[in-house]
């Protein structure tokens, strides 16, 4: 039930981010996350998740790094690469374009 799914593994910090979502007429139905990486970026993408479901695509586009970090009370500096990679991670997700839901892998703890 899935038709939008993008795996960020490739930075410097090792970060491994992988959003799903369904997208319907232009707005998040539903959007899940698997992460493995240290609590920031965990609690980064559990927020993000909060904040753009049910959201419109345009919407969740707009959001930025210091904003997710504003919704978690504050990130400090040298953790900020944090909501920038959860929230570039989301953007490429939406620009992926669609799939079809039998494309999308949604298998827990599969990063492949």
């Amino acid at each position: 039930r899935f038709n939008r799914s993008f795996l960020e593994q490739d930075n410097p910090w090792l970060i491994r981010i992988r959003f799903t979502l369904w997208v319907n007429q232009d707005r998040i139905e539903e959007v899940r996350f698997q992460a493995q990486s240290c609590v920031t970026t965990t609690a980064c993408c559990s927020a993000l998740t909060e904040m753009v479901q049910g959201r419109s695509v345009a919407e969740a586009l707009a959001v930025t790094s210091d904003q997710l970090s504003d919704y978690l009370g504050g990130i400090p500096p040298e953790k900020m690469h944090c909501p920038r990679l959860t929230v570039e991670t989301l953007h490429r997700t939406l620009a992926s374009g669609p799939a079809e839901a039998s494309e999308v892998n949604t298998t827990q703890g599969d990063y492949s």
